[in-house]
């Protein structure tokens, strides 16, 4: 049944069946087990439990060391993982994040597979699984005998991430500019705009709102470009950024407060349509996020 099988499994079902539709049209062959791993992140068990499955749903075979592509994936085949990841994987992301957010775990900490699942009530193998698909943002590494380290970022790392997001951001934003004046999207944007509002009001007890008020408008941008690899991206610059800066809270106060206030003129430019106007403020307050995350990367080096 669908309901048994895991975040993971049901991600990485989907990515192999990219990988399917990716291929050639003069190839039908599959990539091997062992680069199927090591493009998806993923253990050979899984690799070979997600090869078994599309056995299983007619659309590979094998045939010899090979896996002959038979048919092309449909919609039916993918699996809907949108916000529906398992009780477990979010209880075991909760306290993960927890951890972070209170600076128990610090860039070069090392801890152990072991240790989560017995402090945050999981299986070893929940909290395997949520560390393999957390590592694809880059934020910890694995190391011998179920051991992980939260990884130390540089200023190269900081800037790649920053200059990829706002080529992503940039396009999905003037996909958000082209929908219809009645499209919904305009009324969540005027509510944010509103809650943006009522946080600057009193930022001195309220402004550790502002990552999740962050965190929602950059989802609204992002899902306007209407592509499968958004919500890994977004996933990515959530994890990185937001819980790097909480690593240094030197100055927190002061960058939320600048933030908060350049959210609310991209909010105003684009309730009322401004897009010339919410183009130059987006692209303000990304220079502002570049300059924010290399001082959080420097004083983390210092």
């Amino acid at each position: 049944m669908e309901s048994n099988k895991t975040y993971l499994f049901k991600q990485s079902i989907n990515l192999m069946l990219d990988h399917i539709q990716e291929l050639p049209e003069d190839q039908n062959i599959m990539a091997n087990d062992m680069e199927l791993t090591r493009q998806l992140k993923i253990s050979r068990t899984t690799v070979r439990a997600c090869v078994e499955h599309l056995i299983e749903n007619g659309l590979v075979k094998r045939q010899g060391s090979h896996k002959v592509v038979l048919r092309q994936p449909q919609d039916s085949d993918f699996f809907d993982i949108e916000d529906k990841a398992s009780t477990k994987d979010k209880q075991i992301e909760k306290y993960f994040m927890s951890l972070i957010h209170h600076g128990k775990l610090l860039p070069g900490d090392r801890f152990s597979e072991l240790s989560l699942a017995k402090n945050s009530g999981c299986t070893t193998i929940s909290v395997r699984e949520f560390l393999i698909k957390f590592s694809n943002n880059g934020l910890i590494e694995k190391i011998p005998r179920g051991r992980w380290k939260m990884v130390k970022f540089d200023e190269d790392f900081a800037r790649e991430l920053i200059s990829f997001r706002e080529m992503v951001e940039m396009r999905a934003i003037t996909e958000l500019l082209k929908q219809p004046k009645d499209h919904p999207v305009w009324q969540e944007l005027r509510e944010l705009l509103v809650k943006h509002q009522e946080v600057s009001l009193d930022m001195k007890n309220r402004y550790l709102e502002f990552p999740d008020l962050d965190r929602e408008l950059h989802f609204i941008i992002l899902k306007s470009a209407k592509n499968r690899f958004t919500k890994q991206f977004f996933d990515i610059v959530s994890f990185v950024c937001h819980y790097h800066y909480q690593w240094d809270k030197t100055g927190e106060l002061e960058r939320f407060t600048i933030a908060i206030h350049e959210h609310i003129d991209l909010l105003n430019n684009l309730v009322t349509h401004n897009n010339a106007g919410a183009i130059l403020s987006l692209e303000k307050h990304l220079q502002t996020a570049e300059i924010t995350l290399l001082r959080c990367v420097h004083g983390l080096e210092s």
